[in-house]
């Protein structure tokens, strides 16, 4: 086990700039996960520290020591991938020991590392079978059961989910977290599914184009976004957004949507007579009362919960590439907003509906810098 830390790295591609200023602290026993869109520089960042990709400008310490010039046999790091990189012809047994053997430990350590680290990932039925005779499921656990044996100082996972089922995938992830819990290992992973972030992870990385937009832990990125595109990125739907002008009229402070005032802090209110992008989370949302009044241009069940979409009066709308990253694809519709509900009533398309935005859960950005303001 070892603490992990990047100090003012960097990697360049000749003029290209992949990752920028990247500085990180990760503790002893921390799950770490990076997360953003596609061509964020999360994959460039986990393989400059396994040592597969060299860093342009700055360090990297694993345990204290410095490893920026050294190669990946020599991190003291097991790295799990994606695709799993399993020897077909060789048993379970053999692809979870063949990196002990090659490292010259003796036979009889190697058949005893390899069965603890099957019956913690319940793979002792499995051993003597060959990759495909398993399930996506199993070779995933096989390709984790090859990084446990090694006993590293850390674990590194490049999206190692992103091959199975979605049912499968939620099972696995959950898997992953109790081993990771009981093993104590510090853990550095990467994906681009913000759910996996959220539901995995004791420390969130969000990263867009090669810069860290903000680190804290799931519930600090989701009640406390620090600029736009983390608010936008983090939840599932993501946050709704609309502009609007901050006005002060009678000791009350307010924007507008679609004429309907919204109560917002009193603390904006030397901000009167500015424009800003208001934000609020779909859950948060309150059905049946208030004085916003719009009708529902799309009803979605999920059973026990609803996904209601309305319009964003004229005017009022943000640009999508002011939020994600214009690579990654998205199913935001930039013309209308989303609740996420749970009630009885059968609501419908065309159904004309009151709504109320809670001041306590609005949002508020900067309509230039899009940082957050308090």
């Amino acid at each position: 086990m070892a603490t992990i830390e990047f100090n003012q790295v960097g990697k360049s591609y000749g003029s290209v700039e992949a990752i920028s200023d990247f500085n990180l602290s990760i503790e002893d026993g921390e799950f770490c996960v990076f997360v953003g869109p596609s061509g964020c520089g999360k994959s460039t960042a986990l393989k400059m520290l396994a040592g597969l990709e060299e860093t342009t400008k700055g360090n990297i310490l694993i345990g204290g020591k410095d490893v920026t010039d050294l190669g990946p046999g020599k991190r003291d790091i097991a790295m799990v991938f994606q695709n799993y990189a399993l020897y077909p012809h060789y048993s379970v047994r053999k692809n979870m020991g063949f990196g002990l053997k090659m490292r010259g430990y003796p036979a009889s350590e190697i058949n005893a590392r390899v069965e603890e680290a099957a019956k913690i990932l319940e793979l002792t039925p499995y051993l003597d079978r060959r990759p495909k005779a398993l399930s996506g499921g199993q070779r995933q656990r096989v390709a984790l059961g090859r990084a446990i044996v090694r006993e590293p100082a850390a674990f590194l996972m490049d999206e190692p989910l992103s091959n199975l089922d979605a049912k499968l995938r939620v099972h696995t992830r959950s898997e992953i977290v109790k081993l990771q819990r009981r093993l104590g290992v510090t853990s550095v992973y990467v994906t681009h599914d913000q759910v996996e972030a959220l539901t995995m992870a004791d420390k969130i990385v969000v990263m867009k184009l090669g810069v860290i937009q903000q680190v804290g832990s799931a519930d600090e990125l989701f009640e406390n976004p620090r600029n736009l595109f983390v608010a936008g990125f983090i939840g599932s739907p993501g946050m709704n957004f609309f502009r609007g002008t901050i006005q002060n009229a009678e000791g009350r402070v307010f924007t507008t949507f679609g004429g309907a005032e919204v109560p917002l802090s009193d603390t904006l209110a030397s901000r009167a007579g500015g424009d800003a992008i208001f934000g609020i989370r779909p859950e948060h949302i309150v059905m049946g009362k208030g004085k916003v009044e719009t009708g529902l241009s799309l009803v979605e069940s999920l059973g026990t919960e609803k996904i209601l979409h309305f319009q964003i009066p004229a005017g009022q709308t943000i640009d999508n590439s002011e939020i994600e990253n214009d690579e990654e694809d998205d199913d935001r519709d930039a013309q209308s907003m989303r609740a996420r509900i749970i009630d009885d009533h059968k609501y419908q398309n065309g159904e004309t509906v009151k709504m109320d935005f809670p001041r306590s859960k609005i949002h508020v950005f900067d309509i230039e810098t899009h940082e957050a303001i308090k």
